[in-house]
C-alpha cells in the first residue's frame, strides 16, 4: 500500500506496477461527484490522491468541463440547480435553477451549450455557457438519462431508460427527431469520432446496440455477456469502453470485430467512465465502494484504486 501524506488523509491510492510516466494530455485536475456525501472530490491528476474535498448542495450527480478548462458544470439534483465553477478557484459562479432534479450533462464539442437532462420534468435543458442561462427547453419522453453530443454539434442523443429508446434531438431546431428503438433500459449512446454511428448501452440485458447515425437505424447488436451503463470511445475510434455496474468490470469492446477483447475488473457498481483526451488513461467511478480506479488502456489493467467521496457517480478532467 502506498503511503498516505496528512494533507491527502482523505485519499487512499493502491498503485499497481511502475509509477506512471507523463503523458501527452495527462490530467491537471479530476473532479468526482459525490452523490451520497453532497461534496466534490479534487483529485490531483499526477499524484492520484484527493488535495480538496469542496461542498456541493444535495445530490450532485454530473460534472462536465468546459474545452478549455476553465469553467466546470454540475448538477445538484436535489437542490434543482446546475452550479457553475471556476476550475482554477474552485468558487462557485452561479447557481442556475433548472427545475425537478436535473440529472446529466453533455457539453457541446464548441463549448457554446450544455445539454442537461431532467428526469422528471421529462426534458432536456439548453444552458448558454457565456450568458449561464436557459435558452430553450426540449421535450423528449420518459425518463431522459445520459446525454452525448455528436462531434459536429448538431446532434444530441438523450438515453430514454423507461422507453427502451434513444431520444435524438437537432440542435440547430432545438426539437425531437427521432425515437430510436434500442435494447433494454438505455442510459447512453455515444458517437463515433466521425459521427457515422453511435452504440447505445443497456443497463437491462447483455446487448451494446449499433445504430446509423445517418438513417438513425439499428443496424446490429454486440453481445457484451454483461450488462452496461457508462460508456466512453477512444480518440481513434476503435475501441469502444464500457462499464458494467452488475460485472464490477470494464469491458474493451473492439468496434472493427464487434466483440469484447478485455474484461477488466474494477470497483463495485462502476457507473460512469471518462477517458484523457490521448485516450492513455480511463477513470471509472464505483459508486458502491466509493473509489475511482485508474486503468491503463494500453496495458488493460488497473494500475491504481484512489479512494474519494461517498458514491461517486461522476467525473471531469481539467487536462494540461
Amino acid at each position: 500500500m502506498r503511503p498516505v501524506a496528512p494533507a491527502v488523509a482523505l485519499a487512499l491510492v493502491l498503485v499497481a506496477g511502475i509509477a506512471r510516466p507523463a503523458a501527452a494530455a495527462e490530467p491537471a485536475r479530476l473532479y468526482v461527484t459525490n452523490l451520497g456525501g453532497n461534496t466534490i472530490s479534487v483529485v490531483d491528476g499526477r499524484a492520484l490522491t484527493v488535495v480538496r474535498t469542496l461542498p456541493a448542495a444535495a445530490d450532485p450527480h454530473f460534472v462536465v468541463a468546459t474545452p478549455d478548462g476553465t469553467r466546470l458544470f454540475a448538477t445538484m439534483a436535489g437542490a434543482n440547480q446546475v452550479w457553475v465553477l471556476d476550475a482554477g478557484t474552485e468558487k462557485v459562479l452561479a447557481r442556475l435553477d433548472l427545475g425537478l432534479r436535473p440529472t446529466h450533462l453533455a457539453m457541446a464539442p464548441d463549448g457554446r451549450f450544455v445539454y442537461a437532462s431532467l428526469e422528471t420534468s421529462q426534458e432536456v435543458a439548453v444552458i448558454d455557457t457565456a450568458a449561464v442561462r436557459v435558452v430553450a427547453r426540449i421535450p423528449t419522453g420518459p425518463e431522459p438519462h445520459i446525454t452525448s453530443v455528436s462531434p459536429d454539434g448538431r446532434t444530441v442523443l438523450v438515453g430514454g431508460a423507461e422507453s427502451h429508446q434513444i431520444f435524438v434531438i437537432d440542435t440547430g431546431a432545438r426539437r425531437l427527431v427521432e425515437r430510436v428503438r434500442v435494447g433494454f433500459l438505455p442510459h447512453l449512446a455515444l458517437f463515433t469520432p466521425d459521427g457515422r454511428r453511435a452504440y447505445a448501452s443497456s443497463t437491462g440485458s447483455n446487448d451494446l446496440s449499433i445504430i446509423d447515425a445517418g438513417n438513425r437505424k439499428v443496424t446490429g447488436r454486440i453481445d457484451l455477456g454483461l450488462n452496461s451503463h457508462g460508456m466512453a470511445m477512444a480518440p481513434d475510434g476503435r475501441t469502444l469502453w464500457v462499464a458494467s455496474e452488475v460485472g464490477g468490470k470494464v469491458l474493451a469492446v473492439d468496434l472493427a470485430r464487434g466483440a469484447v477483447v478485455a474484461r477488466i475488473p474494477v470497483g463495485r457498481m462502476p457507473h460512469t467512465l471518462v477517458l484523457s483526451r490521448d485516450g492513455a488513461w480511463l477513470y471509472t467511478a464505483n459508486m458502491e465502494d466509493d473509489t475511482l480506479s485508474v486503468i491503463s488502456t494500453a496495458k488493460r489493467a488497473v494500475v491504481a484504486t484512489v479512494r474519494v467521496g461517498k458514491a461517486p457517480s461522476s467525473i471531469a478532467l481539467v487536462e494540461r
